[in-house]
């Protein structure tokens, strides 16, 4: 489709309006069981609860069900101060696995010929500990002002993450819907136009869509196949618009996950990030969310 095709598609949709009733692909399984194999938690919806006690707080999400966590904090060799290869051990006695975790990329951690030792060794350290996919979880103002430099590094990052047997992928806030690079377009366009799809995929997080007045529908309807992961969060009807267990806010979650074949879902993490009691019971009650969408 033709650049200016996608804008005509973009001022027809909804995609400039207000609203949170978001959408996704069909699922591909039983729309009466939800895939509680491929549901994981993001840690930082937990993470002072990890901050305190990182193995007894692992213990308590696979009491509640977890099967699957997506990390972020990976520093010199660990994760939550606790050495790679004891935290996927750790996991793993649990029942659990981490098929992705956060990391950040940043311009200097590529120079247009090669990427940073750093970041490197914390491809590889993940890759040690079969991790699927590394996720790109923000873009500093820096980075957003040199989006084609960005681009070009993911590319480069993907390139690597592909040859250890792992995929690099883009987890959205509310930016990238917002802010337009030097041409025009979206940071997100940006984004889906000039990275590889077999390089780079993407993690739709679905509240930040929608907190920028986007319908997520639109753009998995726009890209298919592009958005393997996503974090659901839900929307609390405030006028801050905080996030809010799964289940108890605004988002359509199951209009979206009717979307999920198209979309090229493979993994639905559940991400908290405001608590109306503790972080360990919103965890609980919001994959007992998840579970009762319908």
């Amino acid at each position: 489709m033709k650049h200016l095709d996608r804008r005509d598609f973009l001022k027809t949709t909804s995609l400039a309006l207000a609203g949170t009733a978001l959408a996704a692909h069909k699922l591909p399984f039983d729309m009466g069981a939800y895939p509680t194999t491929n549901l994981g938690l993001q840690l930082w919806s937990v993470r002072d609860a990890m901050g305190i006690d990182a193995a007894s707080t692992i213990v308590a999400l696979g009491q509640m069900g977890y099967r699957k966590v997506e990390g972020f904090g990976y520093k010199e060799g660990k994760m939550f101060n606790v050495p790679i290869a004891d935290y996927a051990k750790m996991l793993k006695d649990n029942g659990m696995s981490t098929p992705s975790c956060h990391h950040p990329v940043t311009s200097g951690d590529w120079d247009g010929k090669i990427l940073s030792d750093s970041l490197k060794k914390a491809l590889d350290d993940m890759a040690s500990i079969g991790q699927s996919y590394v996720i790109n979880p923000w873009m500093g103002d820096d980075e957003r002002g040199r989006i084609a430099k960005m681009v070009e590094a993911f590319n480069a990052v993907g390139e690597y993450c592909r040859k250890a047997g792992m995929k690099f992928g883009y987890h959205n806030h509310d930016f990238e819907y917002t802010k337009r690079g030097p041409d025009g377009r979206l940071l997100i366009e940006w984004l889906l136009h000039e990275t590889d799809p077999k390089l780079v995929t993407m993690e739709m997080d679905m509240y930040w869509v929608a907190f920028a007045k986007h319908n997520p529908i639109d753009w998995l309807k726009l890209y298919p196949g592009r958005w393997e992961l996503c974090h659901v969060k839900d929307m609390a009807d405030t006028d801050k618009r905080e996030s809010i267990e799964v289940g108890d806010g605004t988002i359509d979650f199951s209009s979206i996950f009717k979307l999920s074949a198209t979309a090229g879902m493979k993994y639905y993490i559940i991400e908290l990030e405001h608590y109306r009691t503790t972080s360990m019971e919103g965890a609980k009650k919001s994959r007992a969310g998840f579970i009762n969408i319908r």
